[in-house]
């Protein structure tokens, strides 16, 4: 057994003689611009070309569809869903709004506080706690009652007849469902129950040991009773970080391999191009926020820490955060007195993501300062990889990424101000003859292809 991956060691002569035929469910998949889909669309397309017969049921999503299909559009099946409670909206609402009126002089709650609690200094910060009305904590307790397992409850239903429909007259050799949302996992499990075919589980996140997890005291119970009649039923258990894979080796008795995300080689080229000639350097970020855990501010007291001449050669640049996440992040901006350092930028293709982070000098990662973090390694990670440009994480300093990051010399991890503030005054000097690229070795056996040889490796193993 590969202690890194969980994968038994399996030769040539063990992989199946005839090709697999392989069901993948994932609420998730290309054209839709999500980073769920960018991994579930690749494990696709690497599978057919590989010459395995593979079929797809997944959701129909609204928004950005520029992701490439990568397969024949005739291999996959999309399902129309709403969201669960959609349609009683128009209804409940204005009750809450009602109570809320009523109930105006009542104490608020506060969110949970622990990201506030790691959070340095007293500059306003995205990860402060906020009120909560009265209203939005009985909303709160509503949709944890009628969203369960998650969100996209018509999406596992939906998903699961279109499932079985498909595998009266095509029998897959084994099933591959990813989550979140994990409604897909049991849709996965009711059509392998169907078909009598095993299934695995690809947690890209954990289910109930999530570190993000945001449903009230109550329902947590819920959930473990639901994930443990689950994933026990799985042949094996898929998960993206060691840390992750240990935590599910000591809960469940089923194989369990490590298979981080990746980049896609083809999209970087060898020689990085690098960002143009200037003497500002540029931090960029790309994608979502999660107010309450990830937090920019320590960067903007970093800053804010330069003198005035020093701060003109700095520029940050956030791309695609939402309304919310954009007002905090100016917010704790302002409070540093950096807000003229920091720009907004609307959401962009995943293309034109990859194109702007080979182009910008530094590239920031986000992630909570806890140990509950301690085995998350988001996908946008991998991506920077590919790009080569130094990464700044700022996040907790002792788990798996932290250790990435350090071991193959592809940046700093640093949530102090004055540590940031000095690594900043090194890029500045650096800028004007180019800040180094990260060496090649970096992203030595994390493309999306050395992951896929894992899964291949892992089917192989279950199947046989």
């Amino acid at each position: 057994m590969n202690e890194s991956d969980g994968i038994a060691a399996v030769t040539e002569a063990d992989f199946p003689s005839r090709r697999l035929a392989v069901l993948l469910v994932s609420y998730w998949f290309p054209p839709s611009n999500a980073i769920g889909a960018v991994r579930v669309g690749h494990f696709a397309k690497c599978l057919y070309e590989a010459g395995h017969d593979v079929r797809v049921v997944t959701a129909r999503n609204a928004g950005d569809q520029s992701l490439p299909l990568g397969i024949p559009a005739e291999r996959v099946i999309y399902v129309r869903v709403p969201f669960v409670g959609e349609w009683l909206d128009s209804l409940i609402h204005p009750l809450f709004r009602w109570i809320q009126r009523v109930c105006r002089a009542a104490p608020a709650e506060t969110d949970h506080a622990a990201p506030g609690e790691v959070a340095s200094g007293r500059a306003a910060s995205v990860a402060q706690p906020k009120a909560r009305s009265v209203g939005a904590t009985l909303r709160r307790h509503y949709y944890a009652l009628i969203q369960i397992p998650d969100t996209y409850v018509p999406w596992m239903r939906r998903g699961t007849a279109a499932g079985r429909k498909l595998v009266k007259h095509w029998r897959p050799d084994i099933i591959l469902a990813s989550g979140p949302p994990n409604s897909g996992l049991i849709a996965a499990w009711r059509i392998a129950r169907v078909c009598r075919a095993p299934w695995i589980a690809d947690l890209r996140d954990l289910w109930v040991d999530n570190s993000y997890y945001v449903h009230p005291n109550w329902r947590l119970s819920i959930d473990r009773l639901l994930e443990r009649a689950v994933l026990r039923n799985a042949a094996g258990l898929v998960t993206v970080s060691p840390i992750w894979a240990d935590m599910l080796r000591g809960k469940y008795k089923q194989p369990v391999a490590c298979i981080p995300n990746g980049f896609v080689a083809e999209d970087f080229p060898a020689v990085p191009t690098g960002p143009q000639p200037g003497d500002v350097v540029s931090i960029l970020y790309t994608g979502g926020i999660y107010a309450g855990y990830r937090d920019p501010a320590p960067l903007f007291r970093a800053i804010g820490l330069l003198t005035s001449a020093e701060r003109q050669h700095v520029a940050v640049h956030f791309y695609g955060p939402d309304d919310s996440d954009a007002q905090g992040v100016m917010a704790a901006a302002a409070a540093a007195g950096v807000a003229d350092r920091v720009f907004l930028h609307s959401r962009v293709s995943y293309r034109e993501s990859l194109s702007l982070q080979q182009s910008a000098d530094v590239l920031l990662l986000l992630q909570w300062n806890h140990v509950k973090d301690a085995g998350n390694i988001p996908a946008k990670f991998f991506e920077y990889l590919g790009a080569r440009r130094p990464i700044l994480l700022i996040g907790y300093e002792h788990g798996n990424l932290a250790q990435m990051i350090r071991e193959r010399g592809a940046g700093i991890v640093a949530n102090d101000p004055s540590i940031i503030a000095e690594q900043l005054r090194r890029w500045i000097a650096q800028r004007p003859a180019g800040i180094p690229a990260i060496p090649a070795a970096a992203r030595e056996g994390m493309s999306r292809a050395n992951q896929y040889r894992k899964l291949e490796r892992f089917l192989a193993q279950l199947v046989r």
